[in-house]
């Protein structure tokens, strides 16, 4: 295997605990990579704002994959610096059956997250960060607001803790031309461009910091990272990955409440040499 000089690092499931923060381990794991030549990037369905939130927290590089791979991200910019769009009707169509069937959403329009007053609300019950509270923009009705004014929708999220509401929904924004639904975790469903993925967004940032994906391990647990460790030379399964992370992947780590990723990049690190 070639040596390893970039590991890109999914959040929610992965570089995160259980509770949504960054622990002391993983930190000093990254500065212990980034003090060994290697580049350590986020690799986040998140929009830019809160992604760099994160990032800034665990002393990361500054280019992001972001939006499940529909952007790249600059932390000290605080911006987009490469975004593929879904086309404008399809956009407004999936925007359209998350508002009607009526469960959380929050659609990314570059660096900003619009949401209803009803998102807004079940969003704030456990969503304080800063990254998050800069970007939200309430509407009446999001599917309104982009079809009004044509905007280019990179991605739409929504949530539910009701998986015939979900199965639902995914059921017919898959009927959508022009789209691609997956997902980041059981309660939850993306949508983005059928072209954006994490594996060809992290394809596009190693070639900006002059590396390539074939110098690239990457450690994920969910459906929208499966591109991305398939293209990775190294692709590690979080110990809490989905059954199918894990069967792609080289090997898998500890779960992300036992600092598995933490122990992934010393396990990189003593495998460079």
């Amino acid at each position: 295997m070639e040596k390893i000089e970039l590991i890109a690092l999914d959040l929610d499931g992965t570089a995160l605990t259980p509770d949504n923060t960054v622990a002391d381990a993983t930190r000093a794991a990254v500065q212990r990579a980034r003090a060994a030549g290697l580049r350590v990037v986020v690799s986040t369905g998140r929009i830019c704002g809160e992604a760099r939130d994160f990032a800034l927290q665990l002393g990361a590089d500054d280019l992001m994959v972001t939006a499940g791979g529909a952007s790249l991200s600059s932390v000290s910019r605080a911006q987009c610096t490469m975004r593929m769009s879904m086309p404008w009707e399809p956009a407004v169509r999936a925007a359209a059956v998350v508002e009607r069937i009526g469960v959380t959403a929050m659609i990314y329009v570059g660096e900003t997250l619009l949401i209803t007053p009803y998102d807004d609300i079940e969003f704030g019950k456990y969503k304080s960060n800063e990254g998050y509270l800069a970007v939200k923009q309430v509407v009446p009705s999001v599917a309104e607001y982009i079809a009004e004014r044509h905007l280019s929708v990179d991605k739409v999220f929504a949530r539910s803790s009701d998986p015939v509401m979900l199965g639902l929904i995914r059921s017919q924004i898959e009927e959508i031309p022009g789209v691609r639904v997956m997902s980041s975790a059981s309660d939850n469903i993306e949508v983005v461009t059928p072209s954006a993925d994490k594996g060809t967004a992290l394809g596009m940032l190693c070639r900006e910091l002059g590396t390539d994906i074939s110098h690239a391990a990457a450690i994920g647990d969910s459906e929208n990272d499966l591109e991305m460790l398939r293209a990775a030379a190294l692709p590690i399964a979080m110990g809490n990955a989905s059954d199918a992370v894990k069967a792609l992947c080289r090997w898998e780590t500890r779960t992300n409440a036992e600092d598995g990723v933490a122990a992934a990049i010393d396990r990189i690190l003593a495998a460079n040499g």
